[in-house]
């Protein structure tokens, strides 16, 4: 049987880990419209571009960091459902040894 400790050190690294996902999907959402900003800056400060070039690389920004967002969530997910499926691999093998 598992002792009390080590299911709640289990849930701790699971929540780490939800906590690591939504930490590094916000900031993949947010480079991206910081990078756009700053290129858009670039663009007027240096180039002499118009200030309305702002809008569209603003829009360009959010639009990327919120496909990447949801393709890495999504990777995510999927490789935590894989890490899930294969400790249940290993469960059912012990199981199976111990005759249970």
């Amino acid at each position: 049987m598992r002792s009390e400790a080590e299911v709640s050190l289990k849930e701790g690294y699971s929540t780490f880990y939800v906590i690591n996902i939504v930490f590094q999907s916000i900031f993949t959402l947010l480079w991206q419209i910081g990078v756009s900003v700053l290129l858009g800056w670039v663009f007027v400060s240096f180039v002499g571009a118009p200030e309305w070039i702002y809008v569209p690389l603003i829009l360009l920004g959010v639009g990327s960091g919120l496909v990447s967002m949801v393709r890495f969530i999504l990777t995510a997910m999927r490789s935590l459902e894989r890490l899930e499926e294969e400790r249940r691999a290993k469960k059912r093998s012990k199981d199976k040894q111990n005759g249970k």
